[in-house]
């Protein structure tokens, strides 16, 4: 039942929009630090869902209610977010909202087709998240360090445990996290109107959110104009057997970085909103260029894991937008950074139609 998994879509980005605004309380490296790791942990059972979802029968009860136990812990994660790094017992609410995430996931695979993957990943998954919940027990200076932990007990679980015994129905893999793409994308551009309605300059509200939105729509066409059917084909062709590693690999780690990259894209524009006609100072100045080239770079190790080439095109932008946006915030100011952002964006989306078309015409040549 799609509807169903786009609810749950919907809690999830709410946690990206909590996480987000850890950073733009603390834009400097600790709240960076505190935004990624946060996310590794959240997003690494986000994706455990998808792949739970691809195997549940969503037309049964029983399934349904699980989802909906699984959807009331990612919220109660979300609302743990933005304090889980202080002082208080919100850091011990998070850990044990994701034991409880990690326990529905376990349980929701048992009757499924994936029951032997999850027999083998699942202990690793609970040792991960007694880490997460024995990280709000530590005084919340040190509390990063035993995230970073748990991040990397997730992050090498794969290569301990295999990924073997999972299906991955590519359809349905897609769509889900194509959804989660759309919905970030859209409720960043929300966060970014929202903190734009609370300005008076009539050129920064104006001029600065359509700049925002063209980003946004050029970020939106640079997945969604062919990477994602592309991908969906690439992904077909994999034998099964070596399916469930590419998926991972693809859907789960290059795109961290490309959800990452929003988020903290997402921060930038309101900071370039904020000092619109002022240099930025700071980790400020580098988190619209950062969050674009995180986008890029996690875009392009996608394409690079399915298609097995880079898309050089866009490493350049990435180096390009690093290179000129980094000067325009710290020199000019937000509207120059976000104008010149906006701008090799629409240039890049420009230039891979342009390469298209005439790859295009030289095949009808030939």
């Amino acid at each position: 039942m799609r509807s169903l998994e786009l609810f749950f879509d919907l809690v999830f980005v709410f946690t990206i929009t909590q996480i987000a605004g850890v950073l733009v309380e603390h834009p400097d490296l600790g709240g960076l630090a505190r935004s990624a790791l946060l996310l590794t942990i959240i997003w690494w059972m986000y994706g455990g869902f998808a792949w739970l979802t691809n195997a549940l029968d969503l037309d049964r009860t029983g399934p349904r209610l699980l989802l909906l136990l699984g959807t009331a812990g990612f919220f109660v994660m979300s609302l743990a977010v933005p304090r889980a790094g202080g002082p208080g017992p919100w850091g011990v609410v998070f850990g044990a909202a994701y034991l409880g995430v990690v326990s529905v996931h376990f349980v929701g695979f048992l009757r499924t087709s994936g029951r032997r993957g999850i027999h083998r990943i699942g202990p690793y998954n609970f040792a991960s998240a007694l880490v997460v919940l024995a990280a709000g027990f530590v005084p919340a200076d040190h509390r990063a360090w035993v995230w970073a932990l748990a991040c990397l007990m997730e992050w090498v679980t794969p290569f301990v445990s295999g990924v073997g015994g999972f299906t991955v129905g590519v359809g349905h893999f897609v769509e889900r996290h194509g959804l989660a793409v759309i919905i970030v994308l859209g409720e960043s551009i929300t966060e970014v109107g929202a903190a734009a309605s609370h300005l008076d300059d009539l050129t920064t509200v104006l001029l600065g959110s359509l700049l925002a939105l063209a980003a946004s729509a050029a970020m939106w066409w640079l997945y969604f104009d062919r990477e994602e059917e592309d991908s969906a084909g690439l992904l077909e062709l994999i034998p099964v057997e070596r399916r469930p590693h590419a998926a991972l690999w693809s859907f789960g780690y290059s795109y961290l970085g490309l959800i990452f990259g929003i988020a903290v894209t997402a921060v930038g524009m309101q900071k370039s909103l904020d000092s619109f006609g002022r240099p930025l100072h700071e980790l400020s100045a580098v988190l619209l260029p950062l969050g674009v080239g995180l986008f890029l770079v996690g875009l392009a190790c996608f394409h690079r894991v399915l298609a097995g080439a880079w898309p050089v095109r866009r490493l350049v932008a990435a180096v390009a937008i690093a290179a000129a946006g980094i000067p325009a915030s710290r020199w000019s100011g937000g509207g120059t950074a976000l104008a010149v952002t906006t701008a090799l964006l629409v240039g890049l989306v420009a230039w891979e139609q342009r390469a298209r078309m005439t790859s295009a015409l030289r095949s009808r040549g030939a």
